[in-house]
């Protein structure tokens, strides 16, 4: 069984579950290990991957700590996978162990079975192979010349295995499907002959003779225009064939051959040597007229039933799991999958509803006496022990080839006895549980329709003119019923119903959350009533400190956030973590709950609607009120706790001391802290508009103010502003003057930078709070803050007279401000070409961040004094110093203060005349940036690569 992923973002597969690694010094770790798979690496090795150039002082410790977080991740505690083997260490994979190794020797298999001419073996081969990857190969992990190459080398391997499957695709006949394909693998591959090829032959194949030939011309076009030179002889062959062929089939026309072409002969059927039976059910039910999507699906169970898409032992027999929610079609989509490779058991299909998510399941050997009769036994013959019944039923089919269908199954409980002894006869089993106890599945997890095969559904019932007449309100309507088929299918039907009604009438009705379930409903459908099934089959929690699933599922529906921890759910419970995880994981097995990732978890859009109509109906208002409560103080204490991991010296309000039955969450580190803040960012911001409607106007101020640091950190500056407006407004109701000035403070900063002229009024009146209530240390903060926007807008003199007046004011009250204000002082007299008075400040600043263990602040000083020094063409201090405020960055979590760094590196380097390593700096900013969306930053750092001559 596959343990790692790496083509995307880097996995670990701990039991069914695949985990992300959350530490991107983790991720390096095991990167280097992976694309050395089975060898030693050296902990120099592994230093270098992670630190590059710059390790710190215990480097080899922290490599084996890493290395011990990475066997706790893959539940390898006593060093048997990862091992421990001088000079380094060992990851031991082989085969199939990860996804890059079994894609290779599948992509072997598929050379093999194209060079043996089987183009359909190999298409097969090489589409499953294909099916590995899910992104940029070790799309996580930060860049080093290890890893580049290592995902150039993959994706090298990925584009031409992408040829060879088209090709056999070709040679299947497959001309028409492959072009608008081969098109896209042309936009971002101009220059591979090999797609140029392929295109040709598509098109030609297709009957579309001419854009075959002009596809040779752009094809010239753009190889002659990058490398100026004509394209490789098989490209100039092809296109000469193609050219005789043209001259051909116009002499053909011209001696008249306007006559319709011989009709080919018939292939003769291959005999048959199965003996059927007399008894062959066909009990299939009628295949859903309008079924559409799910193609992925359909095709990977119809490969699974039939054999084509089966693997590990060729005789064992072949079960496909469809699994998912209720609503899902996961009955449409077996049947239908069913009736596809129907032809390929001639002994006929047995099927039966087992009513599992019903409160009374058919019982198996009650099934097993039926199949037994509809198979020809006759009923004096059945016997009464059910084992005995399925022994006679396995000895019936041992030389059938039949399809059985177990629709609505309950558990592996109610499914083993139904299976079949032999591989002639293949089972397609559909249930809401995923059965990870039943041997020898194949599952296919039902989710969501994506937003285009939802419109596809929608479009069958209702028609093509009526959805188009109408796109605002039919992606409402779609919107509405978030991708769930049972939803679309009942609102297409009522509106099919009702010729009187417009589809802006129906999406209408639906925009009230509280009334939407009820508007699910036409004749025997409705989606609330689906949703019942599985809630009401949930069962009673056996652990005496934990909570019921059932009022787990119903407080989840309080939460208006897009997902949730196990830590934060176990807030809103009240529970302890590990009982909150056994509730969480009984949702996620009946599908009332997505897992998403490692220890998060999520909701679809309707089930949450059901959860707060059920929380509302059986949880009484004060305890409701409770739950929200213990969430939201959950959150404003680990956004405390995040901030203060980040920046110890931070201006803060202290908050009150937790009790000891809500423990406070904590990080080890700066990079635990952002990595948790990456995680639930979108949350953050729920919270606090949460807070804000439920009247906790305390909580909704003190959230989003200390995480003003992270937000700088991550250049949120959207986040940053949108929770800042509710908090301000909370401040004010609560009537807490030092919170109104504290995120006045951070309001204005945030509008400055983004351009806002309201940030100076924000700042201002913060300033002017923090006088008239004597908070020197918040006084020197604003006027700092205000003294940034200053310069912001070229205002640099009244900037510094302002930040002058901060450094005072912080030199009588506080260490660490004194060090920010002794930056900007240096930076305002760097940008009034004063650099030669900035150096003396900026040292300073260096060393109080050194004192009081700042190492970001550092950063941003010796960063601006590199600035000074180049602009003094003192070139080795500059380039010393960029070198080192790169490092304090990167050991602070500051992304956007890396790509900084980075873009004036750059421009020391290609001051020197190092070329490579200026284009290297310049590269390596624009992706930082580029991730952070910031594409003005982008730009700039273009532009002062161009005018350095460096391209």
């Amino acid at each position: 069984m596959m343990r790692f992923r790496l083509l995307g973002p880097v996995e670990v597969r701990v039991g069914e579950d695949w985990r992300g690694i959350g530490a991107p010094k983790w991720r390096s770790v095991l990167a280097a290990l992976l694309i050395n798979p089975g060898q030693i690496v050296s902990a120099d090795t592994l230093i270098s991957e992670v630190w590059r150039d710059d390790p710190p002082a215990r480097a080899a410790n922290l490599i084996s700590i890493y290395v011990l977080r990475l066997r706790r991740l893959m539940d390898d505690p006593d060093g048997q996978l990862l091992v421990t083997r001088a000079p380094g260490y060992q990851l031991r994979v082989t085969g199939d162990d990860t996804d890059a190794l079994l894609f290779e020797a599948m992509v072997r298999d598929g050379r093999r079975a194209s060079a043996a001419g089987d183009p359909q073996g190999a298409a097969s081969r090489l589409t499953e192979a294909l099916a590995l990857w899910y992104g940029r190969p070790l799309a996580d992990v930060p860049s080093t010349p290890l890893v580049e190459a290592e995902a150039e080398r993959l994706a090298e391997l990925r584009l031409g295995a992408v040829e060879l499957r088209i090709t056999a695709e070709l040679a299947l006949g497959g001309h028409d499907q492959a072009v608008a394909e081969l098109r896209r693998l042309l936009a971002d591959h101009p220059l591979r002959e090999g797609l140029w090829l392929l295109l040709m032959r598509a098109l030609d194949g297709a009957g579309r003779h001419a854009e075959a030939l002009e596809v040779y011309g752009h094809a010239r076009d753009a190889i002659s225009e990058q490398l100026g030179v004509d394209p490789g002889a098989e490209l100039r062959q092809l296109h000469a064939e193609l050219l005789a062929k043209d001259t051909a089939r116009v002499g053909v026309i011209t001696a008249g051959a306007l006559s319709p072409p011989d009709e080919p002969a018939p292939e003769p059927r291959q005999a048959r040597s199965i003996k059927r039976t007399s008894s062959s059910p066909a009990q299939l039910p009628a295949d859903i007229a309008d079924f559409t999507g799910r193609d992925e699906q359909v095709k990977r169970l119809s490969d699974l039933l039939s054999g084509t898409g089966a693997s590990g032992d060729p005789g064992a027999v072949r079960i496909a799991v469809v699994a998912g929610a209720g609503g899902l079609g996961k009955t449409s989509l077996a049947v239908h999958a069913a009736h596809r490779v129907r032809r390929r058991f001639p002994d006929g299909q047995l099927y039966v509803d087992l009513l599992g998510a019903t409160p009374a399941p058919l019982l198996p050997g009650d099934v097993l006496a039926r199949f037994l009769r509809d198979l020809g036994v006759d009923g004096r013959d059945i016997p009464v022990d059910e084992d005995e019944r399925a022994a006679r039923y396995r000895t019936t089919l041992a030389r059938r080839r039949m399809l059985i269908v177990l629709d609505n199954a309950r558990d592996a409980a109610q499914v083993r006895p139904l299976l079949p002894g032999s591989a002639s006869s293949a089972v397609l089993v559909t249930t809401r549980s995923r059965m990870p106890d039943l041997a020898s599945t194949r599952l296919v997890d039902l989710n969501v329709l994506d937003d285009d095969e939802a419109l596809r559904l929608f479009v069958k019932v209702v028609g093509e003119e009526r959805a188009a007449a109408e796109p605002e309100a039919t992606a409402e309507l779609l919107d509405a019923c978030a991708g769930l088929p049972l939803a679309i299918r009942i609102c297409a039907a009522r509106l099919v119903t009702r010729s009187g009604w417009t589809i802006r009438a129906m999406a209408d009705r639906l925009r009230d959350e509280h009334r939407r379930l009820d508007e699910m409903r036409a004749g025997d459908l409705a989606v609330r009533a689906s949703f019942e099934v599985s809630f009401t089959s949930l069962p009673p929690s056996t652990d005496k400190q934990g909570i019921d699933p059932a009022r787990a599922f119903r407080l989840l529906g309080l939460w208006q956030g897009s997902s949730i921890s196990s830590a934060a759910a176990a807030a809103l419970f009240g529970v302890p973590e590990y009982s909150a995880e056994d509730a969480l994981e009984v949702l996620v097995d009946t599908h009332l709950l997505e897992s998403v990732a490692p220890d998060r978890y999520r909701f679809h859009d309707l089930l949450r609607v059901y959860a707060a109509d059920r929380a509302v109906a059986e949880e009484p208002a004060p305890e409701r009120d409770a739950a929200v409560t213990r969430l939201l103080e959950w959150y404003l204490r680990a956004a405390d706790a995040a901030a203060t991991a980040v920046l110890q010296h931070r201006y803060d309000i202290p908050l009150e001391p937790a009790g000891a039955a809500r423990p406070s969450p904590g990080f080890a580190d700066a990079e635990a802290a952002l990595s948790w803040y990456d995680r639930e960012h979108a949350n953050l911001v729920t919270a606090t508009r949460q807070a804000a409607a439920s009247g906790q106007h305390e909580v909704a101020w003190r959230l989003p103010a200390p995480l003003f640091i992270i937000f700088i950190s991550r250049g949120n500056w959207a986040d940053c502003i949108a929770t800042h407006r509710v908090a301000l407004d909370s401040a004010r109701r609560a009537g807490d003057r030092r919170g109104e000035a504290w995120v006045l403070n951070n309001l204005g900063y945030a509008l400055g930078i983004t351009g806002d002229p309201d940030g100076i009024d924000c700042l201002q009146s913060s300033l002017a709070i923090r006088r008239e209530i004597g908070d020197r240390i918040g006084e020197a903060q604003a006027a700092n803050n205000l003294a940034d926007t200053y310069r912001s807008l070229g205002r640099t003199t009244e900037a510094l007279e302002l930040y002058q007046h901060a450094l005072e004011l912080n030199r009588e009250v506080d260490r660490y401000s004194e060090g920010v204000s002794l930056v900007n002082v240096g930076e305002a007299l760097f940008d009034l070409d004063r650099a030669g008075e900035a150096i003396g400040y900026l040292q300073q600043a260096r060393d109080i961040f050194a004192e009081v263990d700042y190492v970001d602040g550092a950063g941003y000083a010796v960063h601006t004094l590199g600035l000074c020094y180049l602009s003094l063409r003192r070139d080795a201090e500059a380039l010393s110093c960029l070198h080192e405020a790169l490092s304090c960055h990167r050991a602070g979590g500051n992304r956007r203060g890396q790509a900084a760094t980075l873009t004036s590196l750059g421009t020391a380097q290609s001051r020197v005349g190092l070329a490579a390593e200026a284009r290297e700096s310049w590269a390596r900013a624009v992706a930082i940036f580029t991730d952070l969306g910031d594409r003005a930053e982008v730009e700039k750092v273009r532009a002062r690569q161009a005018e350095s001559g460096i391209s």
